[in-house]
């Protein structure tokens, strides 16, 4: 251990304050009445019992910061506990934290101990990480070093991250993530701060800040569940008549499952209440994707596309447990003939002509895309979509075998003509593209965006997921020609984008990629040649990366409404999710 010079201060929880010399050494207690007090957190409440300080993130992340003093160079200690879950079970040692969400941390999961930094514009900035995996229900001691450049972090006495690394001068703290994590034994010794920010605890609303760079965050709410029962992947709609429709593929098993069903709810208050759900379609395979549309004449159209995927779960007849789920998809596809599956797997619109009272017999498309078609400035329908190219029965994500597909429509959607291909860049990364949208440009211009996969590295059995960001393709002639696809720096998937008032575009994805799981916007003022990435939009967090498909629709007020899917709390099925937001002047 190094030795601490003058000027340090030893900051002890459960004694008093005393100096010798130059040094102090203050204690705070745990078991104080009001030792609340001397803590701090954006929810606005800390749990402290027993001489025990007790985080409850299972519904995503919860830190807490000791309210003073700030340090320079530190070393935070602890002892600590995390409750088993079905997360990643995380505990974080904090030190330099200036506001709620800027500060250098160690990252103690069940898998791994990382260290990172953080800010407003960059939720994980990785800088080492070690393989470490802890316990549950168990006590363990950890500390974190940040001096002289150097970060260095021990758990149960041996060194398992040593990097080079500095830290604001801040406030030390803690937190729980996807778990209950109980800490105690807490000791600082550093070097009080001459100065430090003045402290801002940032506002939240499910995770998302609720003042931001470019927005601002009004709620956000769960507006359909169907308890027991896994539902996903949405498309909004906001009718010339004021009522909001959002698509999905509702009353499922699971995510993927022979069950899915198209199903619609409606809003005539503008987000605030919803119907329950209205079956559109159910074919006797998996319904999925849904998209929504008003055309010009006040009909809708909804498209999706459907998969038999389940078949990989239940090949093995003698791995099948009775009364398991996978058990009765078996029993299910058995009855199933294969004219039934030829006829009906593939890619569909139907439309209605009453407000979706009705709905006319279904029309196959050649591609799918999630959230639909889109209507052009010339009265035509236009959808890019992915159309699979194998052998037509249950790989939906097989590398190499599908296309990307440009199709219009001129009578509203009875007929889909195939009008353009569009080549993925570079060639070899074919097989890799999927679920586009687009959007129509007031310059005159189509921008589309497509969700990618990096492939593995060579010798890497996973792909890097950290290079499965956005990209881009555009068409200045209606859709007949393309430009090759380009990366953005936008990492999620998959989009879906929107023309606001005044011109600028607006894309939103879901990460679903770790750390900073949650929905995720962001803007163009310059129709779609760049994107404000430093400026990235956060609409709201969660505890798994089994969310996304996120769709926004402006409002008469100007705000937005974007809606998606994922669970509202841990241990719960997905629902439908929305959040209303403004974009900052």
């Amino acid at each position: 251990m190094r030795r601490w010079g003058a000027g340090m201060v030893l900051l002890v929880l459960g004694a008093a304050l005393c100096v010798h010399g130059s040094e102090e050494h203050l204690r705070i207690s745990l078991s104080a009445a009001d030792a609340a007090a001397q803590w701090q957190t954006a929810e606005g409440r800390v749990d402290i019992a027993e001489g025990v300080l007790r985080l409850d993130g299972r519904d995503g992340h919860r830190g807490v910061f000791l309210k003073t003093p700030a340090f320079g160079a530190v070393e935070l200690s602890a002892t600590y506990q995390v409750a088993r879950s079905d997360g990643v079970m995380a505990v974080g040692f904090v030190v330099g934290a200036t506001d709620d969400e800027t500060y250098t941390a160690v990252h103690f999961d069940a898998r791994s101990a990382i260290l990172y930094r953080r800010d407003a514009k960059n939720d994980w900035q990785e800088i080492k990480r070690a393989v470490k995996p802890q316990a549950p229900d168990t006590w363990h001691t950890a500390k974190l070093t940040v001096r002289e450049g150097v970060a260095r972090a021990v758990w149960n006495g041996a060194v398992v991250l040593e990097a080079p690394c500095t830290a604001d001068k801040g406030l030390i703290g803690f937190y729980a993530r996807q778990t209950v994590a109980k800490i105690k034994d807490v000791m600082v010794q550093g070097e009080r701060a001459a100065s430090a920010k003045p402290w801002v605890c940032v506002e939240r609303v499910h995770g998302a800040p609720v003042r931001q760079q470019r927005a601002e965050i009004v709620w956000t709410k769960a507006i359909c569940k169907q308890p027991g029962r896994y539902i996903g992947w949405p498309t909004a709609c906001l009718r010339k008549n004021g009522e909001l429709l959002v698509a999905f593929s509702g009353d499922r098993d699971a995510h993927v499952c022979p069950f899915g069903k198209v199903q619609v709810v409606k809003s005539t208050d503008l987000g605030q209440t919803w119907t329950a759900a209205q079956t559109v379609c159910n074919t006797q395979l998996d319904d999925r994707d849904a998209g929504i549309l008003e055309l010009p004449n006040g009909d809708l159209v909804v498209t999706w596309f459907t998969s038999v995927a389940y078949m990989g779960s239940i090949r093995d007849r003698s791995k099948l447990k009775p009364g398991s789920p996978q058990f009765y998809w078996w029993l299910h596809d058995e009855k199933l003939p294969h004219a039934v599956k030829q006829e009906w797997l593939g890619y569909f619109t139907v439309r209605s002509s009453d407000g979706g009272k009705t709905w006319e017999a279904p029309v196959k498309t050649h591609g799918s895309a999630n959230h639909g078609p889109i209507v052009l400035k010339d009265g035509r329908l236009l959808m890019v979509g992915r159309r699979w190219l194998g052998d037509g029965t249950s790989a939906v994500w097989k590398e190499g075998k599908h296309e990307l597909t440009v199709e219009e429509s001129r009578d509203n959607g009875r007929s889909w003509q195939l009008i353009a291909m569009i080549e993925p860049t570079p060639p070899d990364e074919i097989g890799q593209f999927h679920e586009p949208h687009l959007v129509e440009t007031d310059d005159g211009r189509l921008v589309a965006q497509f969700r990618f996969h990096a492939k593995p590295a060579p010798g890497a059995k996973h792909r890097d997921e950290a290079q499965c960001k956005l990209r881009q393709a555009e068409s200045r002639d209606g859709g007949k020609t393309w430009t090759r696809m380009v990366p953005t720096e936008m990492q999620g998937y998959p989009p879906h984008l929107i023309k606001l008032r005044g011109g600028r575009l607006l894309t939103v994805y879901g990460r679903r990629l770790g750390p900073g799981f949650g929905e995720y916007a962001c803007l163009s003022d310059d129709h779609g040649r760049t994107w404000d990435v430093a400026n990235e939009i956060k609409l709201a967090g969660h505890f798994n990366g089994d969310l996304g498909y996120p769709a926004s629709v402006q409002l008469p007020d100007d705000t937005i409404l974007t809606i998606y899917y994922q669970a509202e709390k841990q241990g719960e099925q997905t629902c439908l999710m929305a959040t209303k937001w403004r974009v900052k002047p």
